[in-house]
């Protein structure tokens, strides 16, 4: 089903008129190829279909509106953060909308209880500048410097350090996600208080739904923030 005027001019209405688009020019440059960064004619151009409309949200109330937008009217969409990881951050259906979370970029760090709070659209090297400063560092995963921090840690998120520190999904301590219907969702430390340091607590963990056998990829929902455990800097 094509993205009809009435529906894009709902979701103008929720981000502006400068942060969506159905122009052909920008839908095509947002189907990249097999390692995010260039247009290949293989296997990515079969997987891949061009977005029938971009749309860049700038908070997570923003998320949940084009979410209920689309639930209501059927329309298929993904989220994309960095698309470092190349067919599987681009639809796969005709019509779909693409939802840029790159403005979503802010993190804050609290260097006394060693944890990150991010948005979708933070890649891991400003975050990793920050903590260094105060004798801490965010493992960066085997996507690189350039990756989105959520984006990676949800999906693999392996790392040549993670036979010494752990692997990936218990950095994660809470998660803020939008659901199919638009609902919000909070897991782990996340769900309670405004010091999400210990992800920990009684009963079913459910940021397992975050990660099953090798990662969400925004299949279950849209993570809209995430508090990451750091660690003390080892030279």
């Amino acid at each position: 089903m094509a993205i009809s005027k009435e529906i894009y001019k709902a979701l103008e209405a929720i981000v502006g008129p400068e942060y969506i688009s159905n122009d052909p020019v920008i839908c095509e440059a947002y189907r990249s190829g097999p390692g995010g960064y260039e247009n290949g004619l293989g296997y990515e151009r079969v997987m891949t279909k061009i977005p029938g409309c971009v749309i860049l949200p700038k908070a997570t109330e923003d998320v949940q509106r084009i979410v209920k937008v689309c639930y209501r009217n059927n329309i298929p969409y993904v989220p994309y953060s960095t698309g470092f990881y190349g067919p599987r951050s681009h639809p796969h259906v005709e019509d779909a909308l693409l939802i840029d979370l790159k403005r979503m970029n802010d993190f804050v760090l609290d260097e006394k209880h060693f944890y990150v709070e991010v948005g979708p659209g933070m890649i891991y090297s400003p975050i990793q500048e920050e903590c260094m400063k105060h004798g801490a560092y965010v493992v960066i995963g085997g996507g690189g410097a350039q990756a989105s921090a959520i984006a990676n840690l949800i999906g693999d998120g392996w790392s040549p350090l993670s036979h010494r520190i752990g692997l990936p999904h218990r950095r994660i301590l809470g998660t803020e996600v939008v659901m199919p219907d638009g609902e919000l969702l909070k897991l782990g430390s996340l769900a309670e208080g405004d010091d999400p340091f210990w992800g920990e607590g009684p009963g079913p963990d459910l940021r397992g739904l975050l990660r099953g056998y090798t990662g969400l990829r925004g299949c279950l929902g849209i993570v809209t923030r995430m508090a990451i455990k750091t660690l003390p800097f080892q030279p």
